[in-house]
């Protein structure tokens, strides 16, 4: 596992632990958590853009740095 901060842009990979609770129930809501996310774009020094299904969420960098993932090797639904 790696944290989302280290992800390059344009890959494919899946949440598997949001520490905070805010941020975690956010995800959810958006449908971020169940399933495979984009790692859209990584802002130098700044946040990290996912996507999925066509929305998309902007995390702080600090935030990024605890959230772990796990790289998906599946092609995209």
């Amino acid at each position: 596992m790696m944290s989302l901060a280290e992800v390059s842009p344009e890959e494919r990979i899946e949440l598997a632990d949001v520490p905070d609770d805010d941020a975690r129930t956010r995800l959810l809501r958006l449908g971020f958590l169940d399933g495979r996310v984009e790692c859209h774009q990584q802002i130098h020094n700044g946040p990290v853009v996912l996507r999925r299904r066509g929305s998309e969420v902007a995390l702080g960098r600090a935030l990024a740095r605890e959230i772990r993932v796990t790289r998906s090797t599946d092609t995209p639904k």
